[in-house]
């Protein structure tokens, strides 16, 4: 079931869903959908995904599975990452909430965020993948 249209991301829309068990859990996933308008572009984003489905860090949300859905309205291939939904935010909305409030972020909670990219950037580049 999807929730709500997340901010975009730099390939596409970014959808927050939930899954329902039989059981009655509820678990909460981000879908990225990445319209493919040609076969070259189809190939690149499908390149690109499988190698973000190989990645394990603590610091980079992980991609559970990928799949290929047609928007007849738009006429479009949408190439579909299902990945972890951690509900935690991110430094873009951050950054927002404090603006509105004209309050500063703590030294300390940069020093966070700014670990914690590094050591996720060192880490895909050692997979040999490079961030855009």
């Amino acid at each position: 079931q999807v929730l709500e249209q997340l901010q975009p991301g730099a390939l596409g829309t970014v959808l927050a869903a939930q899954l329902k068990t039989d059981e009655g859990a509820q678990k909460k996933y981000a879908i990225k959908q990445v319209e493919c308008t040609d076969q070259h572009q189809a190939n690149v984003a499908l390149k690109e995904a499988m190698d973000l489905l190989k990645l394990r860090h603590s610091h980079i949300c992980t991609y559970k599975e990928l799949f290929v859905t047609w928007n007849n309205e738009l006429s479009s291939l949408f190439l579909c990452l299902v990945m972890q939904h951690s509900g935690q935010g991110d430094l873009s909305t951050l950054i927002k909430e404090k603006r509105q409030k004209s309050e500063k972020i703590t030294d300390m909670v940069l020093q966070k965020f700014l670990g914690q990219m590094v050591d996720a950037l060192f880490y895909i580049h050692k997979q040999n993948i490079w961030h855009r």
